[in-house]
């Protein structure tokens, strides 16, 4: 359960004013805050330096509100250590894309930088190896395990 109302809301803010920072339509902003769609990363990851929230806490894979420290996403950070965490775990690309129902290629491009990972699949990523959002993206250094529950 995304917490994107809690943190508006706990900031006094209105969806249209974290929608213009955010650069898109209220009505989007309300599509992601209702749940009705995924917040892309790019635009998750300004949303957390806005509020400076955890992804963790956003996602809620974690009470924790912020981490000590809490540094903008970093895009190759994300795609080595999605390979990395892979590889240390012993688990292909093809048996990772049949567990998160997604494509062999999808996996590949990700960690080779060829496209930036869709919000989606860090999710199911972060849950399936019980492992920090902030930590994958780079937004911190320490590897965090979490305890999040794997739907997949």
């Amino acid at each position: 359960m995304f917490r994107l109302k809690k943190v508006r809301i706990y900031a006094d803010l209105s969806q249209q004013e974290v929608a213009n920072y955010l650069g898109v339509s209220r009505n989007s902003y309300n599509m992601w805050e209702r749940e009705n769609d995924i917040i892309p990363i790019r635009q998750l990851d300004k949303f957390c330096n806005l509020f400076d929230v955890s992804f963790d806490f956003v996602l809620g894979f974690s009470d924790t509100w912020k981490y000590q420290e809490n540094k903008p996403m970093n895009s190759k950070l994300l795609a080595k250590r999605i390979k990395r965490i892979r590889r240390e775990n012993d688990v292909t690309q093809d048996e990772l894309a049949k567990a998160l129902n997604i494509t062999r290629s999808s996996i590949s491009k990700y960690e080779n930088e060829v496209n930036l990972a869709l919000t989606s699949y860090i999710i199911g990523f972060c849950k399936y190896f019980h492992v920090s959002a902030d930590f994958v993206t780079g937004k911190i250094d320490e590897e965090i395990f979490l305890k999040v529950e794997n739907k997949n």
